[in-house]
């Protein structure tokens, strides 16, 4: 009977060959008896594969079973595009090419979309609207616009604009993107997060606290409301106690044809509602039965003006 090794064995081996391929001292020599292992039993490629994205995600982060410290980087590092393409040349590719043409994968929502994902099959990810996240080879996943929810159950590496974060294991976060502001709220576990303009190190953030860190220099924690500030999971936003400005600008995300608020004197007006994303402008349709104004369409969007 043909030995077959089980899974945590394998999984044990990838890592330690990732964290091998990507050492500054790796050989010639190493790379030769990595593509013997890759194609000595079919299930090899599949798990290298997955801890390869487990890689990508964390930023180079030791993954689990592997202990060697995070190498550095190499002008010609070898890669699993390279043990691929190596194997492919042979004919022994084992798993489709596509799935290594790109060394930067690029996930993004238009206005009003949302999206779900799975990244490397631990780690679940959820897109709101206008969002832009890159992830890259060897690199954290990079929040370029808009607002996800990461859910992990391994450490992960992400940046947010110039913020560097580090989710621990079994953490929640919500992180959003601003032209203005980068907002950071745990949900469940720790982040620790690192800014220049932080003392020291960086910071901790616990479960239920937000940093906000204002493109001024100004940076504020807070409590926030979770139930509102993730409603627009469920595809619906929660306004609290809002100010009209602020619900506009909210709403705006979302809506293909963008409102302008011509009532200064109503901007700090307090209202509290539920806005559907699916449902378009019926919120909007409402605001003249609460407030004194009414609503007028133009080509571009809406304008709400004084009555």
């Amino acid at each position: 009977m043909k030995y077959r090794p089980n899974t945590s064995n394998v999984q044990e081996r990838a890592a330690e060959w990732i964290a091998r391929l990507h050492a500054d001292d790796c050989t010639d020599g190493d790379r030769d008896r990595f593509l013997r292992w890759l194609h000595s039993d079919q299930r090899h490629a599949t798990v290298f594969e997955h801890l390869t994205d487990l890689w990508d995600m964390g930023g180079g982060v030791v993954l689990p079973h592997a202990a060697v410290a995070r190498p550095k980087e190499r002008a010609h590092r070898f890669t699993r595009r390279h043990a691929l393409a190596c194997l492919g040349a042979g004919g022994l590719l084992l798993t489709p090419l596509s799935r290594y043409a790109h060394a930067k994968r690029v996930l993004e929502t238009g206005a009003g979309g949302l999206r779900s994902v799975t990244l490397a099959g631990r780690t679940r990810c959820q897109l709101d609207t206008n969002t832009r996240l890159v992830l890259s080879d060897g690199r954290p996943a990079a929040l370029e616009k808009g607002q996800i929810v990461l859910s992990t159950e391994i450490a992960a590496h992400v940046s947010a604009r110039n913020v560097d974060l580090r989710l621990r294991v079994h953490t929640t976060a919500d992180i959003r993107v601003d032209p203005g502001c980068t907002d950071v709220t745990v949900i469940r576990g720790r982040v620790f997060l690192h800014d220049p303009r932080l003392p020291r190190d960086g910071t901790w953030i616990n479960a239920g606290q937000r940093l906000r860190i204002f493109r001024n220099g100004k940076m504020d924690v807070d409590n926030p409301d979770l139930d509102e500030l993730l409603s627009w999971r469920s595809g619906r936003l929660i306004f609290r106690n809002r100010c009209l400005r602020d619900v506009i600008a909210e709403i705006n995300r979302y809506a293909s044809r963008q409102i302008v608020l011509a009532a200064p004197a109503l901007a700090e007006r307090r209202l509290s509602g539920v806005y559907y994303v699916a449902q378009g402008d019926s919120f909007l349709q409402m605001l003249p039965r609460l407030l004194p104004v009414r609503l007028v369409s133009r080509t571009e969007g809406f304008e709400i003006v004084p009555m």
